[in-house]
């Protein structure tokens, strides 16, 4: 069985600040998350992808923005 990830322990993996990549994931506006939900998906689910991916964007942006190195 899978584990379960938050939103918080993904951003904190990789020195993002969680409320940034929250409120990310918040404007993709999946419709799989009912909010007020807290942002937690299955390791390597289909949810797990698409939140990676949303961490990925947010952190690329940094980085063209001279943010994150």
């Amino acid at each position: 069985m899978a584990g379960i990830i938050t939103a918080a322990e993904m951003a904190n993996a990789v020195g993002i600040d969680p409320e940034t990549f929250r409120e990310a994931l918040r404007d993709s506006d999946f419709p799989w998350h009912n909010p007020p939900d807290d942002w937690t998906v299955e390791i390597d689910s289909r949810q797990h992808e698409a939140t990676r991916t949303v961490l990925l964007i947010v952190l690329l942006k940094r980085k063209a923005q001279g943010k994150y190195d």
